[in-house]
Formats: C-alpha cells, structure tokens, sequence
C-alpha cells in the first residue's frame, strides 16, 4: 500500500514538473522579446534608423524562436537532474533486492511513527524476524536461492500488513516490523499465524522445492515516555535470542522492565 502511493505521488510530481517547464519556458520567451525589444528600442532612439520597423520584427523573431529551444532545454536538464536525485535517495531508503526500508530509513521513520503514537497515546509493538539457518540455504543452494528465499518472504510478510504498519530489511536475514496502535494480545495472534504461514511455505527455486522458519522477538512499548525505538529494538533482540536458543521457529515475547 505505502508503494501504491508512493507510485501515485510520484506520477503527480512529474505531471506538476511538466506543468512548471512549460510555464516556465513561456515566462522565459516573454521576458526575453520583451528585453529584446526594449534594448532594440533604446538603441534605435539613441542612433536614428529608417529600417526600424524591420529591426523590431527581428527583434521580436529571435528571441521567440530562441528562447523556447534554450529554455526547453535547460528545464530538461534540471529535470533529468531532479529524477537522478530521487533515485539516488530512494537507493538510500530503500533495499534493492525485497524494496522493504532500508535500515536507515527504517529507523527515521520508526521514530517518527513512535513519537506520533506518543502524541496519540496509541499502543505499539515492535518485532524482529530472523530467517533459521538462512547461511545454509546459502552454502547449499546458492546465494541466488537465498535471494530468491529474502523475496519470497518479504512479500508474505507484506501481505499482512496494513498501510500504516512499518516494516524493513536491517540486513541480511533479519528483518523489522513495527505494528501501530496495536496491543499485545492481538500482535501475539498477528505474528504467530504469520510464523505457521512462513512454515508451511514453499519456495521453488530451480525445480528445487525450499522449506525455511522464522523466530521473532517481540516488545511491546510498555513506557513511552521512558523508552525509543532503540531501547525498544534492544529488549526485541533479546526476546528474539531467546527464541532462537530454545529451538528457533517461535515467537518469544521480551520482558518488562
């Protein structure tokens, strides 16, 4: 969904860019006959001329047939420009192989969205999840396989998901979820169905069927104005430690303070 309106804006700024050349070329071409012209007419009152209603004809034709071409075309650059800018950001937020945030980006707006919760006195739960045995995957199959696996499982996750929910890659296989006015109850229900829809899942890759688990460790913001996101990302991997040392392929929930 957020990609859904991430498309339409995106679609609209270009419509709005479009819109800006245009009138921008056409301020530009009125500037420059109506500069054109006066320095035409300053110079021939100074100087005396019969030629002088061919000279303001010429006057007015050059710049109107010259100054959309150079306008048009330094408005294109600075477009190109803008475009080349808005990939090298979206590079930056976001992972280049499941198109989830990036780290990065992923904490910058998770603490956006905990200080918004704060502000609305909305009930927040952060989960880490982290593939079991993901290197092995690797080693056996390949890292295209593993690949392959990080896609598939991000667009499961994607699918549980509502707009307002945030979630990201941190790196390799681990990734973040934070689910927005959301108690603990119907996270721990939330993120269960989704740990058995990871496990019964099956990836083909190569006409080789692959089977993976996920552990999550979760904290729910039980002292908002005492804790962040990173305090809060801290007692999560704990949670999540704990689930993987009693046996991976669980949810283990942190303590309170």
């Amino acid at each position: 969904m957020r990609r859904f309106y991430e498309t339409e804006r995106t679609l609209m700024d270009y419509r709005e860019r479009e819109k800006s050349r245009w009138l921008r070329m056409l301020f530009i071409t009125v500037i420059s006959i109506a500069i054109s012209l006066l320095i035409t007419f300053l110079t021939l009152l100074a100087t005396g001329t019969e030629m002088m209603p061919v000279i303001f004809i010429i006057a007015t034709i050059v710049p109107a047939v010259t100054a959309p071409i150079v306008s048009w075309s330094i408005s294109g650059l600075m477009i190109k420009v803008q475009k080349l800018e808005e990939t090298h950001r979206k590079l930056a937020m976001y992972d280049h192989l499941t198109g989830l945030l990036s780290r990065r980006e992923f904490l910058a707006q998770g603490n956006e969205l905990l200080q918004m919760c704060q502000s609305n006195n909305q009930p927040v739960v952060f989960a880490y999840l982290d593939l079991d045995h993901f290197k092995k995957i690797n080693d056996t199959y390949g890292h295209a396989a593993g690949d392959e696996v990080l896609v598939s499982f991000a667009n499961l996750v994607k699918k549980t998901l509502r707009q307002e929910d945030l979630l990201g890659r941190l790196g390799g296989e681990e990734f973040a979820l934070i689910l927005v006015n959301t108690r603990v109850v119907e996270a721990k229900q939330k993120l269960e169905l989704l740990r058995k829809t990871v496990a019964k899942m099956t990836i083909n890759y190569a006409e080789q069927p692959l089977k993976i688990t996920v552990s999550l460790g979760v904290a729910d913001w039980d002292r908002p104005h005492k804790e962040n996101l990173i305090s809060l990302m801290k007692r999560a991997d704990n949670a999540l430690y704990s689930a993987k040392s009693s046996g991976r392929n669980q949810l283990a929930f942190a303590k309170l303070f």
